[in-house]
């Protein structure tokens, strides 16, 4: 699962032209306290509530001062690769660019709460595995038997396809019944896997539910 699969394209960024007012009114439709700035299709800034309410909300956003470089995903990164930004700055959503950093759209804090509820078993706790296969090697069963040697035991898992220069290549993503993977991790690339990355869920899962429960709780929903 790719970026670019979240985007929720019922989203329209504000412009610099467009007033805080503008900004306020399309946070209030998508419960979202955050939204970016796009100027033709550039991404020149992240727009907060919180700094909107600081000045004249009738004012254009272009007479705010921005307080950071804004932050975004490229298309083709990895699911985790934006659990792990979205993790780190605190935003209710982030911006998703493409190679030429045109602005695609953008990924919400709640649709990417929403896709992790849909493919993995929260109710187990575990960690999480991605590994780089050529599509003609890959065999479930013998992942299986890899996980399984070391007292392990696959949870979910599923297939996204290499959206990158190399359409031979899968991403297998694993939810493993283990805390900590470093020692399956080792057994894999043992064998000749490219491990790409590894995440204890608790890490960024436990954060991702707490925001987003305390910004539903701010909203009243």
């Amino acid at each position: 699962m790719f970026a670019s699969e979240l985007i929720v394209s019922e989203i329209t960024p504000v412009s610099p032209a467009n007033t805080g007012d503008d900004a306020l009114r399309i946070m209030e439709d998508f419960f979202i306290r955050h939204l970016p700035i796009v100027d033709g299709h550039e991404v020149i800034g992240i727009i907060s509530e919180e700094l909107i309410l600081e000045h004249d909300t009738n004012e254009p956003l272009e007479s705010y001062q921005m307080p950071y470089k804004p932050a975004y995903v490229k298309a083709n990164d990895h699911v985790f690769e934006v659990l792990e930004l979205i993790s780190l700055t605190n935003l209710t959503c982030i911006p998703v660019v493409d190679s030429n950093q045109k602005y695609l759209g953008v990924i919400t804090l709640e649709k990417l709460v929403q896709s992790f509820a849909s493919e993995f078993s929260f109710n187990e706790a575990g960690a999480i595995l991605v590994l780089e296969i050529n599509r003609v090697d890959y065999s479930l069963t013998e992942i299986s038997r890899i996980v399984e040697s070391e007292n392990g035991m696959i949870l979910s898992s599923f297939i996204s396809q290499n959206s990158g220069p190399d359409p031979s290549k899968i991403y297998v993503t694993l939810k493993i019944n283990l805390l900590d993977v470093q020692y399956l991790k080792a057994t894999f690339e043992r064998y000749n896997y490219v491990v790409l990355a590894t995440f204890t869920e608790t890490e960024y899962i436990d954060t991702l539910n707490e925001r987003y429960e305390s910004l539903m709780n701010f909203l009243n929903i």
